[in-house]
Order: structure tokens, then sequence, then C-alpha cells
């Protein structure tokens, strides 16, 4: 049995938001919504649906942010991750680690700090353990009203 319950977006890298929004949205009929900072890792993003799948565009705003060093890294542009949806990060970690598996890194936000209005935890599987690509663990739960 998975602890995963779906692929909850795919991440793009890519140097300049307006640029790709545009050619999703022209290319592939893409629906954006509002864009969002994550001011502690230095990312400005727009997450966004074509059909019935969800994908999000990562735009560094500094240097040292992770996008930055992986638009550096990779010559340009890219698939940044993928996101795996968890009901629980804390037994999803547990479960990976059971079976062999290890988290780079661990994410956690300040109080308050919400996105697409919900609250996240989050977990990272390094790329070189899955193939090539960063594999994002991400518990959401609605933001307290």
């Amino acid at each position: 049995m998975s602890y995963v319950k779906h692929i909850e977006r795919v991440a793009l890298a890519v140097p300049h938001l307006e640029e790709a929004q545009a050619l999703f949205e022209t290319w592939f009929g893409a629906v954006f919504q509002p864009e969002e900072m994550i001011e502690d890792m230095g990312i400005r993003y727009r997450p966004f649906q074509v059909g019935e799948s969800r994908m999000e565009l990562l735009e560094p705003t500094r240097d040292d942010s992770p996008v930055a060093r992986f638009l550096a890294r990779n010559g340009g542009p890219g698939v940044h991750h993928i996101t795996f949806e968890v009901d629980d990060l804390d037994e999803a970690v547990a479960e990976l680690e059971r079976r062999g598996g290890r988290i780079a890194y661990r994410h956690t936000y300040a109080e308050g700090v919400t996105f697409e209005g919900k609250v996240w935890r989050e977990a990272f599987v390094h790329p070189k353990d899955a193939y090539g690509v960063l594999i994002h663990l991400a518990e959401k739960r609605p933001a307290p009203q």
C-alpha cells in the first residue's frame, strides 16, 4: 500500500515567470492562480492548472535560492521537482525510511505562513537517490481561520 495520495504537481524552474506563463497559457490553455512568494527560500511562484493536472512555475528572487542554483547548475529551465501529496508528513517520512529511502531535507515554515490557503509541511528526497528527480513530499492542511 502506498502512503502517497497522488502527484500533487510538477514544478518547473524558469528564469522569467511572465514568459513561461504566456507560453503555457497560449499553447496549452493553462489557467494560473495568483503569484505567491516563498520568502525564506528566495522564490516566487505561480501555480496553474492544465486540464486536470497541477503545475507551478518557480523563479528565483535571489542568487542563493535553490531555484537560482538549479538554473545555474542545469544551464537553464527545467523540471525542478515533483510533489507527492501525503496525508501525514511524519508518517510518510517514517514509511519512506522503513522502505530504505532517506530524506535529504525537511522544511518548516514560520507559524502563520500559508500558500494557496494551506499550511504546508515538506520533506525532500535528494535527486541522487531518486534517478535524478527531486521528490517533494507535502502535507497540506487548511489554514486556521
